[in-house]
């Protein structure tokens, strides 16, 4: 019960980190966890809702300062993961979540939007399913919750593999409609499969409409450099 603590140590985290030449960080974790069948308990800080919004906002400000830009000592923060990924049925990691929106709205969202209010730049998708939807191809989610009523105007950056993973999740045929499905969601980042980087072309040269949203998620990551310094200083932070 100490998020001055939490901030403090966030903050030599970054510093460590921004030494080796990192930019971003993917903490901090804040989802909240209230089985402890579940093996991410321990990356948590808990099940309180007040604590881990308390937590949730002094990860973010020790990692990122009051001057990103021009401190380079910190990191870029990443919420995570979007959203309900600590309510796993059963407790199995990946598992579909099953939460009422009233559950999910007072218990679950606010650690995410005090990250987002103390203006952490980017936030992760999960693995877990919303409605039985998949987080990572979730437009009300990510478009209608996260965007427009949370006001996140940052990077989404999807979890390892989340955007392939649409294609076992049962709602893409291939990794091809899996990177619409993300697209149209509005996720700006693809982490580890191949889906964007093989498919964006020529998705976006059927469709206008697509080049639209793809225009927006590079955007989204072109402010973010720009917020780091990078066109400044592109190699920001490794320094002897």
């Amino acid at each position: 019960w100490d998020p001055e603590l939490i901030k403090e140590t966030a903050s030599i985290s970054a510093k460590e980190a921004a030494a080796q030449g990192l930019h971003i960080t993917f903490s901090p974790m804040v989802d909240l966890v209230r089985d402890p069948r579940w093996g991410r308990v321990l990356e948590s800080t808990g099940e309180d809702k007040t604590l881990n919004k308390h937590y949730a906002r002094a990860f973010v400000e020790g990692y990122q300062g009051t001057d990103l830009k021009e401190d380079l000592t910190k990191l870029a923060a990443c919420v995570k993961h979007f959203a309900g990924y600590g309510a796993p049925r059963g407790g199995r990691d990946y598992n579909s979540v099953d939460l009422n929106e009233n559950t999910f709205r007072e218990h679950y969202l606010p650690a995410y939007q005090e990250g987002i209010d103390a203006g952490a730049k980017l936030v992760m998708t999960a693995f877990n399913t919303i409605d039985n939807i998949p987080a990572t191809g979730n437009k009300r989610l990510m478009r209608e919750i996260l965007r427009k009523e949370m006001k996140f105007n940052g990077v989404l950056i999807s979890d390892w593999g989340a955007i392939g993973e649409l294609v076992p999740h049962g709602v893409a045929q291939d990794n091809k409609q899996a990177a619409e499905l993300a697209l149209e969601a509005g996720v700006d980042i693809e982490m580890m499969s191949a889906a964007y980087s093989e498919h964006l072309v020529e998705l976006v040269k059927a469709d206008e409409n697509l080049e639209t949203l793809l225009d927006e998620t590079v955007m989204n990551i072109l402010v973010l450099k720009e917020e780091l310094g990078l066109f400044d200083n592109p190699y920001r932070g490794a320094d002897i």
